[in-house]
């Protein structure tokens, strides 16, 4: 019986870690008391090997139960080897017209994750940097996001 469970283990541990093949970078940064401060930008950085294949590029945000608001606008910059910079405004719609907060939620946490820009084929080989400030104008910060994240996946042909 118990060569029976690591068999099982060893078989199904590998298939887990392997089932997100498209998956190139997927990070978070905790949002220090869940109160984002103006100033306080949440800065991501990732190599990019792939000038061919299209990717899309997703903001990722953790909200609690507590925040006021139905979205979230973010400045996003995204800065590539060469020093260029691209910046948008991005509206991140966290919840319905009725409330109901978007994405999956466990407790009084929920996550979403928006998509930013689909079928980006990157310059040039290199490090880029993607940076979000919240801009929601909150004088003492905002309450009630936990986390922000990127991720960047290869795009389905």
């Amino acid at each position: 019986m118990q060569n029976n469970k690591w068999l099982i283990f060893l078989f199904l541990v590998p298939g887990l870690v392997s089932c997100d093949t498209n998956k190139v970078y997927d990070e978070y940064m905790a949002i220090d008391g869940g109160v984002w401060l103006n100033e306080k930008v949440a800065t991501f950085q990732f190599e990019a090997q792939d000038t061919v294949t299209a990717h899309n590029l997703y903001i990722n945000v953790r909200n609690k139960g507590n925040y006021k608001y139905s979205n979230l606008y973010l400045f996003v910059t995204l800065k590539g080897p060469n020093g260029n910079e691209l910046r948008d405004t991005v509206n991140c719609v966290l919840a319905d017209s009725r409330g109901k907060w978007l994405g999956t939620g466990i407790g009084d946490l929920w996550d979403l994750r928006v998509p930013y820009v689909g079928g980006f084929k990157f310059a040039q080989k290199g490090t880029y940097v993607v940076s979000l400030e919240q801009a929601m104008r909150e004088e003492k910060g905002l309450d009630g996001i936990s986390d922000v994240g990127l991720r960047v996946e290869k795009a389905d042909k």
